[in-house]
């Protein structure tokens, strides 16, 4: 009897086993089938018009408009040799394509990267080195239901800088980040429909500024443009936006606590800071709907820098200054003291020579700038005090030379033998001071007015000197 059991029960174990694989696959291919459904439905993969969509959308107009911002994220490595510098910015981009409308019935939509649709042709203009850091398989179109399409990539650059020099190192210079747009792009700043930002549409993270220049304020304008040289027109302004960054060092010094502190307010306002800004339009008669193809626009972004001065003043004015104010202590050394004074001036002489070397790596330009006036001045007051001693030794030793010569004649007549006679005596007695402490006292005499005269004139250079560079 056992064995009978056994072949009724084990086709019905079967047929349960069967059963319980048959349900667990049908959960696995709904639970995947929907998971697919809602990927699906959060990202574009594909657009209707195939190769069309290479090419730029038909909208009626002459002009297609495109709304750029900014995000500078990093500024730095200026360097006065190569004249450029080195930024890493976000660029947001948005224009109208009638094709991408009615996509979705989302707000916004993100497009798969291997997706391709026609985008502005805008270019950087002044760029040496340019490369895109935004990732492969990163998303960085989005498209709305109303055919909005928005762009955000990110640089790294590195942009030629035109600098004059010739107030180094109390000089300001304007750096520029040029974009150009063609095919028919009218390039104006402004605020994508993604973009958070409503302050201004270039903003910076003010707490990524390392650089040797202060970043007094930041200027962006879109103006017309064209290939052809002297057009009526050309350069005329149509969107400017101005923005003052006097308070955007305080970021610096709270550099650490916001990345112990991040999304507190005020690191959120060091790290998208804006500035006080104010905007300015105008009307360009360039742009037009009848305009030739000769005619394009551009767009820039202007970086306001002053240089900092502290480590000029800790490498260059500082020292250079005790080194002048060192040899001004041997007009108190006495006159005769050869050794002590001679050594003192060659040491300061020698020592300002090899402080003005630390110049020697700066551009090599035609014009002098404000460093070279002042090197030159210090190394002039250094040798006068040299010089000076020179002057004041020959003075002291001819003095000393003439006291020797003791006179030999009495009325013009030689004296041949001693005499008696005490009016005689008398006559030959000179009634003033030895004639030959002559030579000491106005040796002293040199030395007291330099006192005076060298220190009041460096006093008198310093305050030509800095207002003078402060004000260029």
């Amino acid at each position: 009897m056992a064995p009978v059991s056994v072949l009724y029960v084990a086709p019905g174990l079967l047929f349960l086993a069967l059963l319980v694989l048959v349900g667990a696959a049908e959960a696995d291919g709904g639970g995947g089938g929907e998971e697919e459904e809602d990927h699906s439905h959060d990202v574009l993969h594909e657009v209707p018009g195939g190769e069309e969509m290479h090419h730029k959308p038909e909208t009626g107009e002459r002009w297609m408009d495109v709304t750029l911002a900014a995000h500078l994220l990093s500024f730095g490595s200026v360097s006065e040799v190569t004249m450029d510098f080195k930024a890493s910015v976000q660029l947001s981009m948005e224009w109208w394509d009638p094709r991408l409308a009615n996509l979705t019935t989302q707000p916004w939509v993100p497009v798969d990267p291997e997706v391709e649709i026609w985008a502005p042709h805008v270019d950087f203009k002044n760029t040496k080195a340019l490369k895109m850091t935004t990732g492969e398989e990163e998303t960085t179109t989005w498209v709305s239901r109303d055919g909005l399409v928005n762009r955000v990539q990110r640089f790294d650059l590195t942009a030629a800088c035109a600098m004059n020099l010739q107030s180094f190192p109390l000089d300001r210079q304007l750096c520029k980040i040029k974009l150009d747009g063609y095919e028919d792009a009218r390039l104006r700043w402004g605020f994508p429909s993604l973009w958070a930002q409503t302050s201004a549409p270039v903003i910076t993270d003010a707490t990524a500024l390392h650089s040797q220049f202060k970043m007094t304020g930041l200027s962006v304008k879109a103006y017309a443009n064209s290939f052809l040289p002297n057009i009526a027109g050309k350069g005329c302004v149509y969107y400017k936006n101005t923005c003052d960054y006097l308070d955007a060092d305080r970021c610096l010094t709270d550099q650490q606590r916001c990345e112990d502190a991040v999304g507190s307010p005020d690191c959120d306002r060091c790290i998208y800071y804006s500035g006080s800004c104010r905007n300015s339009t105008n009307m360009c008669n360039l742009i037009t709907e009848t305009s030739n193809k000769n005619v394009f626009t551009s767009a820039e972004i202007q970086l306001h820098l002053s240089r900092r001065l502290a480590y000029h003043l800790l490498q260059m004015y500082i020292p250079s200054t005790s080194i002048v104010i060192m040899s001004w202590v041997s007009f108190w050394i006495d006159a005769g003291a050869v050794p002590a004074r001679v050594c003192l001036g060659v040491t300061t002489v020698l020592t300002m020579t090899a402080q003005s070397s630390r110049a020697a790596g700066m551009a090599e330009v035609s014009y002098v700038r404000a460093l070279d006036v002042w090197i030159v001045v210090c190394q002039l007051f250094v040798f006068s005090a040299l010089i000076e001693y020179a002057v004041v030794n020959f003075v002291f030793r001819f003095g000393a030379v003439f006291s020797r010569r003791r006179p030999s004649t009495a009325n013009g007549k030689e004296s041949c033998g001693k005499s008696d006679d005490v009016a005689a005596v008398k006559i030959l007695e000179p009634k003033s001071k030895p004639e030959g402490t002559t030579g000491k006292e106005t040796a002293q005499t040199i030395d007291n007015c330099c006192r005076v005269a060298f220190p009041s004139t460096f006093v008198i250079f310093n305050a030509a000197y800095w207002s003078l560079y402060q004000l260029l």
